[in-house]
């Protein structure tokens, strides 16, 4: 390894680092603004780290620097599935617009972050994990064989519970942590006793394997769109109230509510970087200090 990794990045003296992994089965839920926020927050602090896309509509991916015209030739995280490819030759170096064109000076990096890369095709995960048992085992082989110095995993998934979730999340032990980011609506509140039912679901799969963690768990409760003193909207009041009552205990400090915040996926850069002092974008750097990462730089 190139640097000393705190120790807290390297939970029981394992070798890989330490994961956050983004889950709900609820589309448009702020997973990735979470992510992508968080990664890029953790990474200006100073911790490296590397945020997997495991999402066929590639949202991270493109809000990290790659478009479909970037992505023409290069290898994805469906490569990692079917053991074609390594991380090293996946994993591309974050970054976001600042000119014309694709060549280097039309982009700036934010160093210390790497992504992995999706794609469209990633949708036909579940199948090709289905039709080669070996495969399920695919995201074991990359903590088994990693050897690098990052410090975080960030995990961004799609609104699915299925096969390739399920070869990611047994891997995942009560060190790391499953963060659902939800918007304050009670609808999407609501939704947290499925995942929490899921990950129950995993932990007694895998409770007798020695082979395999198996022990997902949610440690963090990230919650946006909270009301502010211009936004009252009574069902995110009430959202609030809900998540208060039920999860006070793993709620993170409050992201509210910004009409800022959609232009993340207007002009597909991250947070931190497109709108540093926007409300949303102070409220994550209040959470990313909250969870353990403060300013190392």
């Amino acid at each position: 390894m190139t640097r000393t990794v705190d120790p807290r990045f390297r939970p029981r003296g394992r070798r890989h680092p330490k994961i956050y992994a983004f889950i709900l089965e609820c589309g448009g839920s702020t997973k990735t603004t979470s992510a992508t926020s968080m990664a890029t927050e953790a990474a200006l602090r100073g911790y490296k780290g590397i945020i997997f896309d495991f999402d066929a509509n590639r949202s991270t991916t493109t809000i990290l620097g790659y478009d479909e015209e970037a992505m023409k030739g290069r290898k994805t995280v469906l490569d990692l599935i079917h053991g074609t490819a390594t991380l090293d030759e996946v994993a591309l170096p974050a970054r976001y617009r600042i000119g014309d064109g694709y060549g280097d000076d039309a982009f700036a990096y934010i160093p210390g972050l790497r992504v992995v890369p999706s794609c469209k095709e990633m949708s036909t995960a579940d199948t090709a994990i289905a039709e080669d048992a070996d495969r399920q085992d695919w995201f074991a082989e990359i903590l088994l064989g990693y050897d690098d110095d990052d410090d975080v995993f960030w995990l961004d998934f799609p609104a699915s519970y299925g096969k390739m979730v399920y070869s990611v999340i047994r891997m995942l032990d009560e060190d790391d942590s499953v963060i659902p980011s939800v918007r304050a609506d009670p609808k999407d509140v609501k939704l947290l006793v499925p995942l929490f039912e899921e990950l129950d679901r995993v932990r007694e799969k895998n409770r007798l394997r020695r082979s395999v963690p198996g022990r997902p768990t949610v440690n963090h409760l990230i919650l946006t769109g909270t009301p502010t003193a211009s936004y009252t909207e009574a069902s995110a009041r009430k959202a609030t109230a809900l998540a208060e009552s039920l999860y006070g205990d793993i709620l993170t400090p409050y992201v509210r509510y910004s009409a800022d915040a959609k232009k993340l996926y207007d002009d597909c850069c991250p947070l931190p970087i497109l709108l540093p002092n926007s409300v949303p974008a102070v409220d994550y750097r209040k959470l990313m200090t909250s969870i353990g990462f403060p300013d190392r730089t």
